[in-house]
């Protein structure tokens, strides 16, 4: 990444400006393997990884989950019950026995893939997290790449409910108002 010539007129915080001279090339180092949010069908989701291994919830991968996860406040103390992974997957999608609602985290390891740099990499792990909504949620979802090991399910919201009367509710109401309407009438004659 280089700057453009400079002018002679800039500033470059000594107050004597660049003397009209090319700022020095700063080379960056190359990124990590990395994953894309758009990898998976949820829109605006956003991805940490890809990390070397098989880091789906279990004990042994409990250090290394939270050394990356934490960035997204996630924080393990125990393994991820079982119940909140699939595994044996096939294919590309991923449907969890629970409907997903809200800010949702889960991670899926792969057995091969080509990250955004076009390195292909195995067996990695690469945690995703996206808002499932909050009405109709999240069933299932697919990936852009279909060797698909095992998925773990670490965080999801639930669903927001909005409370719709019952019929008899408006009749109790309407009853409740026409009650006092005639009490207050009587109150009234008097």
């Amino acid at each position: 990444m280089a700057a453009a010539g400079g002018n002679g007129k800039g500033n470059n915080g000594n107050g004597k400006g660049n003397g009209g001279g090319t700022t020095p090339v700063i080379t960056l180092p190359a990124p990590s393997t990395s994953c894309a949010g758009a990898s998976i069908s949820v829109t605006g989701a956003s991805c940490i990884g890809f990390i070397s291994g098989n880091l789906n919830g279990n004990k042994p991968s409990l250090t290394e989950i939270n050394d990356n996860l934490g960035v997204w406040g996630v924080h393990l103390t125990a393994p991820v019950a079982s119940t909140s992974m699939l595994s044996g997957l096939t294919g590309n999608t991923i449907n969890f026995s629970q409907q997903l609602y809200g800010d949702t985290i889960v991670g899926i390891h792969y057995g091969n893939v080509i990250d955004v740099q076009g390195n292909k990499l195995n067996n990695v792990t690469a945690f995703y997290r996206f808002d499932a909504g909050h009405a109709a949620g999240v069933d299932s979802f697919t990936t852009a790449f279909s060797s698909l090991s095992n998925a773990t399910l670490y965080s999801t919201g639930k669903a927001s409910v909005t409370a719709v009367p019952e019929a008899e509710t408006y009749a109790m109401m309407l009853a409740g108002l026409g009650l006092m309407g005639v009490v207050a009438r009587r109150r009234k004659q008097k």
